[in-house]
């Protein structure tokens, strides 16, 4: 091996070791032919230039032929041997490579296939290469597909195999591999047997690499120069990538790692077993990849092919893999009407199943617990880890019974995390949902506990399965009044969960208070459910919920007093009625409950007997007592003639005789509560003046502190709707906003680890400003600039985004001391001016903690740690080496001493830029002239690579001055200051 290793070597010589003037002479081909006596290089006509051409590309594959088999023979099919894995080897093989692909592969394809000149690798080779390609000429050549299936040929098999030297074709030219094939396969130049021909070799070179290794080479392969008939089998063999053997977690792998490349931010190695975190950029780019269906194949076949993936990932312990599935899931396929709608594909792969399991049709009972807990796991992810509200309504809502119905179970069996875990959903979607309806719902069905073609029972493995309801089982729940104290329990805690207003709460109580004085619940509600049948218990059901709420809520219902009273009227004024009617006993005798109910509802007349008439209107005055005897009761806008009716139907009960004597005292004490109410002064108004005390800020109230409450909340759509509530109040500057605070409150958001939470923090920030730009202004100057270092560094980045957006969103508005005060501090930061004294100190003590760290381990393994990065300078590869550079570089960009971190200073000279481009009269001459000052102390100064970034922006600063004062001339207006003299000739100069 060594001895092959030496001729490829002196072989190459020539092209690895040129001085700068031989390069500018002879082509690689010539300088390679002219070293050699089997090729000559005496003619200079096409045909010869073509034969050295071949003979160099023939040597330089044969060498590595040779090469290969050596490794064959010697490997132990794990690495190369040693000689090919040292600096010297790597580079002699990585150049026979090289010299194949740019002299032998580019020169022979058609213009616009394979990797971009300046995103190919840098090649170690020295001196001109062939430019000539087929798209220069009126056809396909002999010679370059003579070349290219020799190349093919030779490679491809090695490629393929996986042993000896395939791993350095895979890392130095599998894409030109790829493209090579490709040429062949697919180009029109060709003949048609050759197309068949390499088609089968490229789906072979496809089959036998993953997701992973394809998606970056078959992405580089597209770009705007790549011609149709190579574009349309790239693209097709990209877009069902997706569908492979875990191809899916690969992509988003990918991607992941990319995105964090692309930012310059270090991310942890991806694995398949837990993947990189994923910000929400990269996620959104492997959602739209993922969704987008491949032109060969429908939606339903791509969609019931990819959805067992998702659901896999979103099966996964893994929190980010349950957070990327449910975000694709979602945002992809469950939020967009033609895939995700109710009836589509996508509705049927991600949704039904859960649907089906949770509220099961008769032909899919039994529901085996595990399928039960599956399902509301996925159901738990999905609306955990997604941030739109919408979909979590969507998929809660019509299970929302159902639901109920478990967790009541759950708890009722014992089954805490059964019952933790819906309570969870269930909790999520009533913050977000923020409506009564779903209240009413459940009011009237408090004891829901299946349907009359299955029930909820005790899993196989100590969970809950549903079974079939048999007609002979009983419905009755054992212990009736244990059930109904512990789940009007459990609804007042769901209610404690959802922040509603005085209005949504009291129609809540005035429903279930109804139903239960008049018996009669919403028929409509019930029929909606296919049961139009009563529960006996529903009585004691809307008794104990009307008191439990009114005990509960005392202070709330109580203060809707005109509601209560026009629910206690109707019933009071029919009893009276029905009684002066009568004028016997006989005649009382008729009286019915259900009478009362009718004659509210005018429809008929009653039918039960006088006792249950009595127990009716003794309910009512027991309501209404308690509610007068509140000293909460605001009453102020109830109509002076209802009352009028009140007291007269009270005095008529008081002053007669009934087979209930505790009826008429109870009624004597109601009529005293009242008349002690209408005797202070203001309290009762006529109907035409009772809208003048109506608190117009209530219901900004309630949102405002709906929208605090949720977003403290720890799920993200339930902070997401908190901020979309808070959003609408700055949108319409409600006068209930303190903007000092909730200008504080928004900059903590900017903080959140949801990146939906901060990037919309920043719109409303924004907005904010636009009617208190200097109060927010300035407050979140103060907090990007943090003198007293109390803020991480992510941190500060985001407030100057979030400055820069406010900046960009008051235009004109943006002038006098506000720009003042911006440009004066973020020159301040962008100079060096700023001193951190405190992160500098952080910054050694984290050094000197590393120090000791790598310290112990070296004396742990007696000598430098295996695989620490200790290796050897002749071990390290390019890559490694272009690694370590990097790293270099990020860590430049920290050590700056006392001085303030690169990045921050490169986000002040942002903002800077931004201010002046957004109004250049506003931040004035002084400000401007002072910026373009720094930013040519900058470009004149920062040398280093890691200052690289400080550059550009200092030359974007120069820049946004330039556009400003451009756009000022074509507006006519007369700044009074500009580029001019010797300020004009030494930007000139620098840049």
């Amino acid at each position: 091996m060594n001895a092959d290793l030496d001729e490829a070597e002196r072989f190459l010589a020539p092209v690895l070791n040129r001085t700068t003037s031989d390069r500018r002479e002879r082509s690689i081909v010539e300088t390679l032919s002219s070293g050699h006596n089997s090729v000559t290089a005496q003619n200079t006509d096409a045909e010869e230039s073509d034969q050295r051409r071949w003979n160099v590309i023939d040597k330089a594959l044969c060498m590595f032929c040779h090469l290969h088999a050596s490794c064959d023979d010697r490997s132990t099919g794990i690495d190369p041997p040693e000689p090919l894995s040292t600096q010297r080897g790597q580079k002699v093989v990585n150049a026979l490579l090289d010299l194949v692909v740019l002299e032998g592969i580019y020169p022979s394809v058609s213009s616009g296939i394979g990797v971009p000149v300046e995103r190919r690798l840098k090649s170690t080779l020295k001196g001109k290469f062939t430019t000539r390609s087929l798209g220069e000429t009126s056809g396909g050549r002999t010679e370059d597909q003579r070349l290219l299936i020799y190349i093919i040929n030779c490679l491809c098999p090695i490629s393929v195999s996986r042993e000896g030297l395939a791993s350095s074709i895979q890392d130095r030219m599998s894409v030109d591999l790829i493209a090579a094939v490709g040429e062949l396969a697919f180009s029109p130049a060709w003949s048609i047997e050759i197309g068949r021909q390499f088609a089968h070799s490229f789906r072979e070179i496809i089959d036998s690499k993953s997701a992973l290794e394809l998606f970056p080479q078959l992405t580089s392969l597209l770009h705007p120069s790549c011609p149709d008939w190579f574009r349309s089998p790239v693209s097709s063999s990209l877009s069902v990538l997706p569908l492979r053997p875990d191809g899916v977690r690969q992509i988003i792998n990918f991607i992941a790692g990319s995105a964090s490349d692309e930012s310059g931010t270090p991310s942890a190695t991806p694995n398949q077993s837990s993947g990189p975190t994923v910000s929400l950029e990269a996620l959104a780019r492997a959602s739209k990849l993922l969704t987008s269906v491949p032109s060969a194949m429908t939606p339903d076949v791509y969609i019931s092919a990819l959805a067992p993936q998702l659901l896999d990932l979103l099966d996964d312990s893994a929190l980010d893999n349950n957070r990327i599935a449910s975000y694709i899931i979602g945002s992809g396929f469950l939020s967009k009407r033609k895939l995700g709608s109710p009836g589509t594909t996508g509705w049927k792969c991600f949704a039904q199943p859960i649907f089906d399991a949770i509220d099961p049709p008769l032909a899919e009972c039994p529901v085996l617990e595990t399928a039960l807990k599956l399902a509301l796991d996925r159901l738990s992810t999905l609306v955990r880890f997604h941030s739109n509200p919408g979909l979590t309504k969507r998929l809660v809502g019509p299970n929302l019974l159902p639901l109920w119905g478990l967790r009541c179970y759950a708890l009722e069996h014992r089954r805490t995390n059964w019952a933790d875990q819906i309570h969870g959903i269930l909790s999520t979607y009533v913050k977000i949902s923020a409506a009564e309806t779903q209240f009413l719902l459940l009011s009237d069905r408090l004891l829901w506990h299946g349907t009359a073609a299955w029930k909820f029972a005790p899993g196989t493995h100590g969970g809950i399965e549903i079974r079939k309801h048999y007609a002979e089982e009983s419905n009755q729940i054992d212990s009736v009044l244990e059930t109904v104290d512990g789940r009007v329990i459990q609804y007042l805690s769901l209610l404690r969960e959802a922040v509603l207003t005085d209005d949504q709460l009291g129609k809540v109580f005035a429903h279930t208070s109804r139903a239960w004085l008049l018996g009669c619940p919403s028929q409509q509600r019930l029929e909606a459910l296919g049961d139009d049948t009563k529960d006996p218990l529903e009585s004691l059901v809307y008794a104990k919920l009307t008191y439990q709420l009114l005990d509960t809520y005392k202070d709330r219902i109580t203060s809707s007093f005109e509601g209560i009273i026009q629910l206690v009227d109707p019933i009071l004024s029919a009893f009276v009625a029905e009684h002066q009617q009568a004028g016997s006993k006989d005649r009382r005798s008729e009286l019915s409950r259900t009478g009362l109910g009718e004659i509210v509802r005018h429809d008929s007349e009653a039918e039960d007997n006088i006792h249950d008439a009595q127990g009716t209107v003794s309910s009512a005055l027991a309501l209404l007592s308690t509610v007068l005897g509140s000293s909460d009761v605001m009453a102020g806008n109830t109509d002076i003639n209802l009352l009028d009716r009140v007291q007269d139907s009270l005095d008529y009960i008081a002053k007669t005789n009934f087979s209930d004597s505790q009826l008429s005292m109870t009624a004597s004490n109601t009529l005293l509560l009242l008349q002690s109410h209408r005797e202070m002064p203001n309290v009762f108004k006529t109907a035409e003046n009772k809208t003048k005390d109506v608190d117009i800020l209530a219901n900004d109230r309630n949102s405002h502190r709906k929208a605090l409450r949720f977003l403290s909340d720890e799920l993200a759509p339930v902070r997401a709707q908190g901020l979309s509530t808070l959003t609408d109040l700055v949108s319409k500057a409600s006068p209930i906003l303190n903007v000092p605070s909730t200008g504080i409150l928004l900059a903590s958001l900017l903080q959140d680890e949801d990146e939906y939470i901060y990037l919309s923090a920043i719109k409303t920030l924004g907005l904010l400003a636009s009617n208190h730009p200097k109060t927010i202004v300035m407050m979140l100057v103060e907090k990007y600039t943090d003198a007293h270092e109390e803020s991480t560094l992510d941190v500060r980045i985001k407030i100057g985004e979030a400055l820069n957006k406010t900046i960009e969103h008051l235009g004109q508005l943006f002038a006098e001391t506000v720009a003042q005060t911006v440009g004066e501090s973020m020159i301040a930061i962008a100079s060096r001016r700023g001193e951190r004294p405190k992160t500098l100190q952080k910054r050694e003590r984290a050094k000197r903690k590393a120090a000791k760290a790598r310290k112990e381990a070296e004396d742990a393994w007696d000598g430098k740690i295996p695989g620490g990065g200790n290796s050897d300078e002749e071990d390290i590869d390019e890559e490694g080496m272009m690694n370590a550079h990097v790293a270099k570089i990020v860590d430049g960009w920290a050590d700056t001493g006392r001085e303030e971190d690169t990045r921050i200073r490169a986000s002040a000279l942002s903002i800077l830029s931004t201010a002046i481009e957004t109004n250049i009269a506003g931040v004035g001459a002084t400000i401007t002239s002072t910026a373009v000052d720094c930013a040519l102390a900058v470009l004149k100064l920062e040398k280093g690579q890691e200052r690289a970034i400080v550059r550009r922006a200092a030359v974007m600063v120069i820049m946004s001055v330039v556009r400003a004062i451009d756009a000022a001339g074509e507006r006519d207006q007369r700044l009074g200051f500009g580029f001019a003299g010797e300020n004009l000739e030494e930007v000139v100069t620098v840049l």
